[in-house]
């Protein structure tokens, strides 16, 4: 059986396991409502903040990316003690339903293995809000609040990007340049051969170039340039 004959008998026995009541835009809205309505409910509380704060925001979307990175690198790909059911959920099912030859979701039901499951939104706004209260009594309130916003909407962030990677190549989206990198980067991170070695930011490729792990060159055995899939 070769490598796509094995990915889509894999998809079948994916998509037989996902309940009747799963509908992915209900999950898509239902992370987006709880992401927004913290973001909302952070900047609302914000008076006078002090030019030094607004630092906050760059200090936590730096902090985010590589949180990002290593998360992705060392836990999703890394069978480890520390989160198992990651692991299994990011190499064994979305790996093995996604591949460098088809990044395709074919309909709102395969939502399902590109999407977080839903209750990850609130364990990254409380795990956030307790921070926020540290840096609160440090640095005041207003950085408290920055620091719920910013990671809450780079979580957010993370979420559409990765969604937005696996729609076609020939989506009007992959007309921008930057995007078009970034979808064929996560395609290469795709690559069997190669998903433990390269592209592990899903965002913007800052850790990858620091530890570098960024990578745009095809794999010897890729032969359609990556932009038809």
């Amino acid at each position: 059986m070769d490598t796509m004959e094995q990915q889509r008998a894999f998809q079948r026995h994916y998509r037989q396991g996902i309940s009747a009541n799963y509908r992915g835009p209900w999950h898509a809205a239902a992370v987006a409502l709880l992401g927004s309505g913290v973001i909302a409910l952070a900047l609302g509380q914000l008076e006078s903040v002090s030019g030094w704060q607004w630092w906050t925001v760059a200090v936590a979307l730096l902090i985010a990316n590589v949180l990002e990175y290593v998360a992705h690198r060392w836990l999703g790909h890394r069978r480890t003690r520390i989160l198992p059911l990651f692991y299994q959920r990011h190499s064994g099912d979305h790996h093995r339903f996604f591949t460098h030859q088809d990044l395709l979701c074919r309909d709102s039901r395969d939502w399902r293995v590109v999407l977080f499951p839903l209750y990850l939104i609130v364990v990254i706004s409380l795990s956030n809000a307790a921070v926020g209260l540290l840096l609160s009594a440090w640095l005041g309130a207003n950085s408290g609040w920055l620091w719920l916003a910013t990671t809450v909407a780079a979580y957010l962030w993370y979420e559409v990007s990765h969604f937005c990677w696996h729609l076609p190549a020939t989506h009007r989206l992959f007309r921008i340049g930057c995007l078009a990198r970034m979808r064929e980067r996560h395609r290469l991170h795709h690559h069997p051969k190669r998903m433990n070695r390269v592209n592990f930011n899903i965002t913007w490729p800052l850790t990858d170039w620091l530890l570098g792990t960024g990578s745009l060159t095809p794999c010897l055995d890729d032969v359609d340039g990556g932009l038809s899939q």
